[in-house]
This record gives structure tokens, sequence and C-alpha cells, in this order.
């Protein structure tokens, strides 16, 4: 390996490169902080959908880890109710098109965790990768809803440069098949399923 390769999390300068290299798409220089990016919901969210079993008359979650199928999911447009213990898919609205020696991680920003809001660890953008990311939100709340417009702005993106990895071996390059999403997504099926 090259020790001569600035390798760590990236600062306000490096972020702001980013944005006018072209690598963040639609976001704000305004949003720009000491290490991190300020980012923005899209207004499209998927919420999970409860569906009836006849045989008890019991609610459960759609999910089939097996066969790794989404939820029984509802759009909503606009805005989210999240009621205490719900889940959702939302996006960002910002585009990341990351170079292959750069990754971004999704955090929660602190204000919307005190709200109540949880964010899952998937959040994370390989080197390579081009798209709008999906963000899994859930109430953590035990007795209030909680109400998440699009356009709100509940995330910020962590940007950390690695060593390069080789070209081939991107996110995008291996067929990655969240490459080039756009809005929340659901679960894809691995390749060859």
């Amino acid at each position: 390996m090259d020790s001569t390769i600035k390798t760590g999390v990236l600062g306000f300068t490096e972020i702001n490169d980013l944005i006018d290299q072209g690598f963040i798409e639609g976001a704000k220089r305004v949003s720009v902080n000491s290490n991190s990016l300020n980012v923005t919901l899209g207004s499209r969210f998927l919420l999970e959908a409860p569906y009836m079993n006849n045989a008890d008359g019991q609610h459960y979650n759609a999910i089939k880890f097996c066969k790794r199928e989404s939820p029984a999911l509802v759009e909503a447009e606009g805005s989210a109710y999240l009621a205490p213990g719900a889940f959702c898919l939302a996006s960002l609205v910002e585009k990341v098109n990351l170079p292959n020696d750069i990754t971004c991680s999704v955090m929660l920003r602190s204000s919307a965790a005190r709200m109540g809001l949880e964010h899952s660890y998937a959040g994370f953008g390989d080197s390579g990768y081009s798209g709008h990311l999906t963000l899994e939100l859930k109430n953590f709340l035990r007795y209030h809803t909680i109400k998440i417009v699009g356009g709100d702005q509940i995330c910020q993106l962590v940007f950390q440069r690695g060593y390069p990895v080789p070209h081939d071996r991107t996110y995008a390059a291996t067929g990655a098949k969240y490459s080039g999403d756009r809005g929340p997504q659901p679960i894809k099926p691995e390749h060859g399923q």
C-alpha cells in the first residue's frame, strides 16, 4: 500500500470539493459541516402495511427473510406518520456518485434522534456507488407518533477516503443491485435468484 495516500474522514474543504466536482449532486454548500453534510429527505415514503392472517386474526409483518422478500409496503407522498414502533423507507434528495477511493455513511442527526427516530445501520455507500441512498427509519418512542416530511434534514453523510479500489471492483462495476437507485427501494433479489 502507498503510505503517501491520505485516508480518513473528510473535512469541510474536501466535502465542498466533492460537491464542486459533481460527486454529490443537489447538495447545498450551506449544509456542509466540519466533517459531514446535512442531507434532505425525499418526498416519497414506503411504510410497512400490516396484513391480517385469516387463521387466527393476528397482524403479522410480511417479511420472509429466507426468500428475501420485502415487507408489504404502502406509499405515502409528501410526509409520513410513524406510529410508535412503525417502520418506513425513505431516500435522500441528494445523489452521490462516489469515486473509487471514497465511501459514505448515513448518520442520523442528533436532533432527529432526540425526537425518537432511529435509523438502521444499513446506510452505507461503497466506493463507486451512484444513486440516492435509501434510509430505514423507525419510531423508537413508546407513546407518540412522529411526522416526517419531505425536505427535512434529519440525516447527514460522513465521507471517508480509503485506499483506491480497482475500478473493476467498485460497487457499480460489480453489477450491484442498488446502483442507480432513485427514491426509496425495497429489498431487491440477489443476482441469480
